[in-house]
């Protein structure tokens, strides 16, 4: 069998301890090295205080596994820690719950916060942050994603909804959405023809009420006029050259 990006080849063991069922985990990490972007990561984000412990790009990818495995809350990535099976195939372990968390709070800012609260208008209840360095790093990590995918397969359309969507959450700050339970209101651009997530955008409260603005297109990227989808965020489309 051919090897691939990640360290390991197809062999038979004995020890059952290093079997496991999410044997499709690591490819999820294969095609984000496939296309690049463990190297972006490397490049725009940069969080850590010192040099020891994990690096930016492996706590990244945890975070990605732990989505791809379904994990709900930073916790679960004991789960995943825990299978001998898997981190066998990764050739190394993963950071503790602890650890992804302060790597979450890093892009944190009480004082951006504020200034969005202090400039909002009066009859204003969401109002939207300007977003740390560290949030703009990651915002080039997943641009670099969109241009990855984008030159695979030479689309020539790309149609972007443009919609909010509810993200459940049991955290003390989620507040009441309008589907009865608590959480958050990101609105989010969808690539229909690429099942993708091309940007976000979340407001510090829970209704949206600003449309976040696509990224800026690739090259050969062209955009009519917006369409309406029947709510209050447009629907685009646009078409590759």
């Amino acid at each position: 069998m051919n090897q691939g990006l990640l360290p390991y080849t197809v062999e038979t063991v004995a020890a059952p301890a290093t079997v496991t069922a999410r044997a499709g985990l690591p490819l999820v990490l294969e095609t984000l090295r496939a296309l690049g972007l463990d190297r972006v990561i490397a490049e725009e984000v940069r969080v850590r205080e010192r040099q020891s412990g994990y690096t930016e790009t492996e706590k990244v990818e945890a975070l990605v596994l732990l989505l791809a495995a379904g994990g709900t809350c930073l916790d679960d990535i004991r789960v995943l820690a825990a299978d001998a099976g898997l981190t066998r195939l990764l050739g190394r372990t993963l950071p503790a719950a602890d650890t992804l968390r302060h790597f979450l709070y890093a892009r944190h800012d009480d004082a951006l916060l504020a200034a969005a609260q202090a400039a909002r208008p009066p009859d204003a209840v969401a109002y939207i942050p300007a977003e740390t360095a560290a949030l703009q790093g990651l915002a080039r990590v997943n641009r670099a994603l969109v241009h990855q995918v984008a030159a695979q397969g030479h689309p020539t359309a790309a149609t972007l909804d443009h919609d909010a969507t509810i993200q459940e959450s049991h955290k003390r700050e989620a507040l009441p959405h309008y589907q009865g339970g608590r959480g958050y209101q990101p609105a989010a651009i969808y690539w229909a023809e690429q099942d993708l997530v091309v940007a976000d955008e979340v407001p510090g409260r829970q209704r949206a009420r600003r449309h976040a603005q696509p990224p800026p297109p690739a090259a050969g990227l062209r955009e009519p006029a917006p369409e309406r989808d029947g709510g209050f965020f447009p629907r685009r489309q646009r078409r590759l050259r």
